[in-house]
């Protein structure tokens, strides 16, 4: 038993040791501060059920996101009362997928260079194996907020490895939710 808990320390602390800064982009003019309630999409929605993500993945993921934005102070609601719906997309090896999520999330790249968009960091880069989460707007049906971070599952990695990956990423990923003293700074 010591040995377990030793290797799943060394586990932890070297998946810690290794994460990168986080980074998001999100709209200006959509009112952050008066979001109270989220829903995720179902699995037969049109920006999901094409991606190849396993079930237990798509477990992992979603479970993550509803503790971490419980851990916020959002509640769970139906996708009728939600005043935004957590999106998520995972780029396999090839990415061929991102333009089709892209256009159902109605994410514009191009809307970036105005001055409408915020960035947390403008480093990041696209590529496969990291997990995209958006934030869409009930009304418009448009992305308001990205982080991209790269989820490094590796095909060795156990179930609690893998989980532990999931969560930590999406913690990191949506600590980076525009709070409302940042958000008065930079409007």
């Amino acid at each position: 038993m010591k040995i377990f808990l030793i290797c799943l320390l060394l586990t932890l602390l070297n998946a810690c040791s290794s994460f990168k800064k986080a980074g998001a982009v999100y709209q200006t003019r959509f009112d952050f501060s008066q979001v109270e309630n989220y829903s995720l999409y179902q699995r037969n929605a049109d920006n999901i059920v094409w991606q190849s993500i396993s079930d237990a993945t798509r477990n992992r993921i979603e479970i993550a996101i509803e503790k971490s934005m419980n851990k916020q102070g959002f509640s769970y609601s139906e996708l009728d009362n939600a005043d935004v719906i957590v999106s998520y997309h995972l780029i396999s090896k090839t990415a061929e997928n991102l333009s089709q999520y892209n256009k159902t999330v109605r994410y514009c790249t191009y809307c970036l260079i105005a001055s409408t968009w915020q960035s947390e960091s403008k480093n990041w880069k696209v590529t496969a194996g990291n997990l995209i989460i958006d934030l869409i707007d009930v009304k418009t049906k448009r992305s308001v907020w990205r982080s991209v971070y790269p989820l490094d599952i590796n095909s060795r990695d156990n179930a609690l490895q893998t989980n532990n990956k999931i969560t930590a990423t999406i913690s990191l990923m949506l600590a980076l939710y525009p709070k409302a003293e940042s958000l008065n700074t930079k409007a």
